[in-house]
C-alpha cells in the first residue's frame, strides 16, 4: 500500500474507523491521521496545518495526501501548490475504490463520468492560474496543452452521456417487458458491505461475486425467481455510503433507477454491528431512497448476519431496529433476522415476502 496522510473533519471522526477502511480499500495506508477543526477557504487548511503538513509529508516520503471532504478547485490547487504532492479528496477516493471493482462497460462509463465532471472545474481553475501566471500548467502541461485537454473532456463527457443515455433507455426497455409480462421488481439495497449480493445469492441459487471488500456490486444484476405463484425480478444494487457525494450518485443514475422504479424494497443492514452504528447506516440508507424517490415504496428489512449476535439478544436486537425504523419510515413491512451466507432463516423472509403478496393480492399474476 502506497502511503498517505489523512485529513478528516472533526464532524467526520465518529466514522473514522469507516474512513480509514475505505482509504485502504482505495490502495493507501494511511501513517498520520489530522484531524481538523477549521477549515480555510482559499486551501481548506490552515496556515499552522500546512506547515505541520509539509514536515509530515518530508518525514514520511510522502507523495499523495487524501482529505475526506469534496474540495473546491481552488482549494486543490492551492494545496498541491503548497504541498507539492498529489491531493485526493473524497470523490476521487470513492471513485477509486470504484475503478478496482467495475466490471462492466456500463459501471467503467459511469466512473470515467463522474471523475471527468469532478475534473472539469479543476481543468478550469488551473487555466485562470495559468493564464494568470501563478501556475506553470496543469500537470506540468503548456497553457496550450491545457486549453486542449479541457476541450476533450467536455467532448468526452458529451459522448459518454450519450451513451449512458442509452444503456438507460434500453434497461427501461427492458424494465417494461418484464413488468407487462407480470413480473415483480424487488430492489435489494443497503449500506455497502451489508451482504445485499449474498441475499441475492441466496434467493436466486447464483454464485454471484461476493466478498469483505465494498462495493462490490457496482452495476445492477437481476435475475427472476417464482413463489407463492408469483413471478419476481431480483435487483442487486450498488451500496450505499454515508454523505455520498452528489456527482457519484449522479453519474449512477441509471442503477439508481432500478430502487425508484421497482416494486418493492429489501434494504439490507449489517447486525454484525452496535446499534449506534447500525442507526448511522439505515439513516444513511434512508436518506437515499427518500433522495430517488422510493421511500414510500413496501420495505422489508433483513437484518443479515444474525449468526456473529448472541442469540439471547436477537429478539431485543430485531424490536430495537425495527422501533427505530418506524419513527422514519410509514411503509414498513416487516423486519426479518437472517444470515444469508448460511441461509439461516431465509425461508421467513420468502413466507413474509408471500403473506405479503397474498394479503395485498396486488402483485399477484
Amino acid at each position: 500500500m502506497e502511503p498517505t496522510i489523512l485529513i478528516v473533519k472533526a464532524n467526520s471522526m465518529n466514522s473514522l474507523d469507516e474512513i480509514i477502511a475505505l482509504v485502504r480499500e482505495a490502495g493507501f495506508y494511511p501513517k498520520e491521521v489530522i484531524n481538523i477543526r477549521k477549515v480555510d477557504n482559499a486551501c481548506f487548511l490552515t496556515p499552522g496545518k500546512i506547515t505541520k503538513l509539509k514536515y509530515l509529508i518530508e518525514g514520511n516520503s510522502i507523495k499523495k495526501i487524501c482529505v475526506y471532504a469534496e474540495l473546491k478547485p481552488r482549494q486543490v490547487t492551492c494545496l498541491v501548490k503548497e504541498l507539492k504532492v498529489d491531493v485526493i479528496d473524497k470523490v476521487m477516493l470513492i471513485l477509486t475504490i470504484f475503478q478496482q471493482h467495475a466490471g462492466s462497460k456500463e459501471a467503467l462509463l459511469q466512473i470515467e463520468m463522474a471523475r471527468l465532471r469532478h475534473e472539469l472545474p479543476l481543468i478550469r481553475d488551473w487555466i485562470r492560474r495559468v493564464k494568470m501566471g501563478e501556475l506553470p500548467g496543469f500537470l506540468s502541461m503548456g497553457r496550450y496543452a491545457v486549453d486542449v485537454y479541457y476541450k476533450h473532456v467536455k467532448k468526452r463527457i458529451t459522448r459518454i452521456d450519450k451513451e449512458l443515455e442509452e444503456l438507460r433507455a434500453r434497461r427501461a426497455i427492458e424494465r417494461e417487458k418484464r413488468r407487462s409480462a407480470g413480473y415483480t421488481h424487488i430492489a435489494i439495497v443497503g449500506y455497502t458491505n451489508a451482504g445485499k449480493t449474498t441475499l441475492f445469492n441466496a434467493l436466486t441459487n447464483l454464485s454471484k461475486p461476493t466478498g469483505n471488500e465494498m462495493f462490490t456490486t457496482l452495476s445492477s444484476k437481476s435475475y427472476a425467481i417464482k413463489l407463492c405463484n408469483t413471478s419476481f425480478v431480483l435487483i442487486d444494487t450498488i451500496g450505499f455510503i454515508k454523505d455520498i457525494p452528489v456527482g457519484i450518485i449522479e453519474s449512477f443514475k441509471a442503477v439508481l433507477e432500478e430502487v425508484s422504479n421497482a416494486d418493492i424494497i429489501f434494504l439490507v443492514v449489517d447486525g454484525s454491528k452496535s446499534l449506534d452504528n447500525l442507526f448511522i447506516e439505515i439513516n444513511t440508507s434512508i436518506d437515499i431512497l427518500r433522495d430517488v424517490g422510493a421511500l414510500g415504496k413496501p420495505i422489508f428489512v433483513i437484518v443479515n448476519k444474525i449468526d456473529l449476535i448472541n442469540n439471547s439478544n436477537v429478539n431485543e436486537y430485531i424490536k430495537s431496529i425495527e422501533s427505530h425504523i418506524k419513527k422514519y419510515i410509514d411503509s414498513l413491512v416487516d423486519v426479518i433476522p437472517l444470515s444469508a451466507l448460511k441461509k439461516l432463516n431465509i425461508d421467513m423472509v420468502k413466507d413474509s415476502l408471500c403473506r405479503y403478496v397474498q394479503k395485498t393480492n396486488i402483485f399477484n399474476s
